[in-house]
């Protein structure tokens, strides 16, 4: 079988199917190699779309966005004492975190927390 990916065509929606060596070049890519989609997408010369999607017809689980899963893993009260003791930006760079990141969590928890006020009423 080439490493080129076939679309099984059949009842309902088009199914990708993946060759054993396409899979396995994607694994070392990927997972092994540690390489983002963009990275594995240009080494294989195809869009990022297509390499999602072989990535996901080969059963490869993707990896998170790395800066917003250390942020949900830190502690929500002691991480509302830093932002009061040290603001925003000195916060995230105590963190690690990029400032855009932790912007975007704040304006969640914001709407969250007024989705919730608003059910209470």
């Amino acid at each position: 079988m080439s490493d080129n990916a076939v679309t099984k065509r059949g009842r309902g929606k088009p199914r990708l199917i993946v060759s054993d060596r396409m899979k396995a070049r994607l694994t070392r890519l990927y997972v092994r190699d540690g390489l983002s989609v963009r990275e594995v997408a240009a080494a294989l010369g195809i869009g990022d779309a297509a390499a999602r999607r072989r990535l996901h017809a080969a059963g490869i689980a993707m990896r998170s966005n790395i800066p917003r899963s250390r942020l949900r893993k830190l502690d929500q009260a002691r991480l509302m004492s830093d932002l009061i003791d040290f603001g925003v930006d000195r916060t995230a760079l105590k963190r690690g975190i990029p400032v855009r990141t932790l912007k975007f969590y704040l304006a969640g928890l914001r709407r969250s927390t007024a989705k919730a006020d608003r059910k209470r009423k």
